[in-house]
């Protein structure tokens, strides 16, 4: 089954701040967030575990 993120959650996951991510988004370098409602946006967690794991192998 699909979990998903709030944004908040997946800043305090990343250790980054809001506007960080939405410039990571912005430029490609982060899972676009998925529009559940007109102002609802959310974050598919198996997407964000897999950019966190591809930036440890960077490491």
């Amino acid at each position: 089954m699909t979990q998903f993120l709030s944004p908040k959650t997946v800043c305090e996951r990343v250790a980054i701040s809001r506007a960080t991510l939405d410039r990571l988004v912005a430029a490609g370098n982060f899972p676009s967030p998925i529009r559940l409602t007109q102002r609802r946006l959310v974050y598919n967690q198996a997407d964000v575990e897999r950019w966190m794991a591809g930036r440890l192998g960077e490491a």
